[in-house]
């Protein structure tokens, strides 16, 4: 009888080996986890060799493809590469958009719905995501390197470009933030391109720096803050349209033109502009400047209501 006991033990214990090993190879199946972990390809995107680290983060996108619960993954993989170091770095990045590209865009055959993109603080080269479809951009504290295009973007979740310098031309036109974005405390050193960009959640510009052009003409915003924002070049809201307008302490020193603009509610309060220098301006209605008078730099008079 214990022989037979033996004997039932062991044909039970196959057969628990053998359910393991089909369960482990359908999750496999199903996920495409296990099957990428420690796979020649997961070698190959952190190999030694640019072309080798190529060709893997192409596969990878590839096999995300097939493998939606990797999609997520390959794009924090993306910006990880972004990162990586390689001498050219510009040239290097220039290779990686276009793989990611026409996964973010809907209408390619390869869309990936839903994506987040929230890289560390680095250094963006000439960034290209114009038309793309993404649910949160979270970009903190980045340098942004070249020009960067977010035309006819489309977010769906949050948006945040707090603290980031653009050291070329920023181009937003026609983008939709869905929830409202932050471009608080960032600077535009080139042109900053809002024109017909929309929002349909609270805005933020606080201290916002635009140091040459910014051009909001025909945009469409929600509750829209500027507090503090300085504006050193052309400034243009032509026939732009807010819910509120807030530019408490903004500061205006070239052109500004509010012409069509409109909003439920304007305020500008201690809002200045610079009035040593040639200028045209055209404040909403209701508003003028008071009486200039010196404060470091040049002289400046506050906006005052007409």
């Amino acid at each position: 009888m214990a022989g037979w006991v033996l004997v039932y033990a062991a044909f039970a214990a196959g057969l628990v080996g053998a359910w393991l090993v089909v369960r482990r190879d359908r999750y496999a199946e199903v996920t495409g986890e296990p099957e990428f972990a420690g796979s020649a390809l997961e070698r190959d995107i952190h190999a030694d060799d640019r072309g080798t680290r190529l060709a893997g983060v192409r596969a990878f996108a590839e096999f995300a493809d097939r493998v939606p619960s990797l999609r997520q993954d390959f794009v924090d993989q993306l910006f990880v590469q972004l990162d990586s170091g390689w001498p050219e770095n510009r040239a290097w990045q220039a290779e990686l958009w276009p793989v990611l590209l026409p996964r973010l865009r809907r209408g390619s055959p390869c869309f990936w719905p839903g994506m987040d993109l929230h890289p560390k603080s680095m250094v963006l080269h000439d960034v290209e995501l114009r038309g793309c479809e993404i649910r949160n951009a979270i970009f903190h504290d980045m340098h942004f390197s070249g020009d960067v295009h977010f035309d006819g973007a489309v977010c769906t979740g949050l948006v945040s470009f707090k603290g980031s310098r653009f050291t070329r031309h920023a181009y937003f036109g026609g983008a939709r933030f869905e929830t409202g974005a932050d471009f608080g405390h960032t600077t535009f050193t080139g042109t900053a391109a809002f024109a017909g960009a929309s929002t349909e959640g609270e805005t933020w510009f606080d201290e916002a720096r635009f140091s040459a052009r910014a051009d909001f003409g025909g945009a469409r915003f929600a509750d829209t803050s500027f507090a503090g924002a300085g504006f050193a070049g052309r400034t243009s809201f032509r026939d732009a349209r807010f819910a509120e307008a807030f530019f408490g302490e903004a500061r205006f020193s070239g052109h500004a033109d509010f012409t069509g603009a409109t909003a439920e509610r304007v305020r500008f309060p201690r809002a200045r502009a610079r009035t040593d220098v040639h200028a045209v301006r055209h404040w909403p209605p209701g508003w003028q400047l008071g009486p200039s008078r010196p404060r470091k730099p040049g002289h400046w008079a506050d906006l005052t209501r007409a």
